[in-house]
């Protein structure tokens, strides 16, 4: 028996190769880029995550994901995108995130008042805890 692994068209799987896969998103299918990353003791594929078709790029979102080798399709390159990847978007999101706990940590010290869920003894340690948290992964 061998260990050559074979996608859903009977293409050998190699490390590197692209591949697509199609990713269960609720009750959607999300059509997700990626990059073969290696095999599992059980047989399935390693898949690093490049871009998925929507969704993605949220801070628990995995980069990487098993695969069975029958679910992805190995293409031979694919086109470039100006879309960006999901660790693009990631990196987006906490800029966004870091602003607004600065923006927010300044009115604060300012005196501005406690909004929604913050109470005015805990908000700016919160905040102040979250961007550092947030400055942390971007180091």
């Amino acid at each position: 028996m061998s260990d050559t692994k074979t996608d859903a068209r009977g293409v050998e799987i190699t490390e590197g190769a692209s591949c697509i896969y199609g990713a269960p998103v609720g009750r959607s299918i999300a059509l997700v880029e990626g990059v073969i990353d290696g095999f599992t003791a059980s047989g399935r594929v390693w898949v690093r995550i490049v871009r998925r078709a929507y969704g993605g790029g949220w801070s628990d979102s995995k980069d990487r994901v098993h695969v069975g080798p029958d679910r992805l399709v190995v293409v031979d390159s694919l086109p470039e995108s100006g879309l960006p990847t999901d660790a693009e978007k990631q990196v987006e999101r906490r800029k966004e995130r870091i602003a607004t706990y600065r923006h927010r940590i300044a009115e604060l010290e300012a005196g501005g008042e406690a909004r929604g869920w913050e109470s005015p003894e805990d908000a700016l340690k919160h905040y102040r805890k979250w961007l550092a948290q947030e400055e942390a992964k971007s180091a």
